[in-house]
């Protein structure tokens, strides 16, 4: 559908209401590109799961679309149920705040040092 300059993707429809891999996304992110409009919007109304991988990969596509500067998009995500929204949500705050790259060297002081 294509509404006010802004292109809108039926997730359930264009993919299924199940995603469940990583490559389906992958061969998704052509829609995106044929898209006529910047701005683009993922309509989740009827999915519902996404997972892990699929869900990683989709956040590394609008990252990348976001970053072009020929063809770019800027991909929003609508209608997200509580489950999928809770998906892209921890999938992005781990890709922001991966674990075990993040070191905490704890240093010990004096409680007298710190008084003037």
């Amino acid at each position: 559908m294509h509404k006010e300059n802004i292109t809108i993707i039926d997730i359930a429809e264009s993919i299924a209401p199940i995603i469940s891999s990583r490559d389906v996304i992958d061969n998704f992110k052509k829609s995106i590109k044929r898209a006529p409009d910047v701005n683009v919007a993922l309509d989740f109304s009827n999915v519902q799961f996404i997972s892990r991988s699929a869900a990683h990969q989709l956040l590394s596509i609008r990252e990348e679309f976001a970053h072009k500067w020929q063809n770019k998009k800027i991909v929003s995500f609508t209608n997200t149920d509580s489950n999928v929204a809770s998906m892209l949500r921890l999938v992005a705050a781990n890709k922001v705040l991966p674990k075990g790259k993040i070191k905490f060297n704890a240093e010990t002081i004096s409680i007298e040092s710190l008084t003037i």
